[in-house]
């Protein structure tokens, strides 16, 4: 971009995003799918089927020999693996150890499929809970698709 070009750029994406979010409410209904993700996170986390897995395959670990992590994503931060800004690692021996280690604790007590089913419950659950709410955030995305349809017809123009 040239400095007069980029002296344009605000106004010109504020005039683009009006117009991808033109007829959304974006107060109720834009992110409320998002929203509400985060409290069936909460809530798979605290399942007691979840923690149960997690906790095995913790021992699992523990019995191969290395840390004995409450989860998936306390192994993934430990800091003992040096993770740099651009989220790599060294990649050190005992880290590949680690590694393989986790693998065959997940193969052999399957938490990760646990997870999943879980998340599947929970979501089916708060979807049949907050029908109406979920139908309007998907009118809002099929607004909001219908308005860059239109936006890539060009300037003027309407979608065939």
């Amino acid at each position: 971009m040239t400095d007069a070009e980029y002296a344009d750029w605000p106004d010109c994406s504020a005039e683009a995003s009006r117009r991808l979010v033109r007829g959304i409410d974006l107060t109720g209904y834009w992110l409320y799918a998002a929203g509400r993700m985060v409290e069936v996170n909460k809530a798979v986390k605290r399942d007691p089927r979840l923690r149960a897995a997690w906790d095995t395959w913790s021992r699992c670990m523990a019995a191969e020999g290395f840390t004995r992590y409450p989860d998936r994503a306390a192994a993934y931060g430990d800091r003992a693996w040096h993770r740099g800004s651009d989220g790599n690692t060294r990649h050190t021996e005992r880290e590949r150890a680690t590694a393989v280690a986790d693998v065959a604790c997940k193969h052999r007590h399957r938490p990760p499929e646990l997870w999943h089913a879980v998340r599947a419950e929970k979501q089916a659950a708060d979807i049949s809970r907050h029908r109406e709410r979920y139908a309007a955030a998907l009118r809002a995305l099929r607004t909001y698709r219908a308005n860059i349809d239109e936006a890539l017809q060009g300037p003027g123009r309407r979608p065939a």
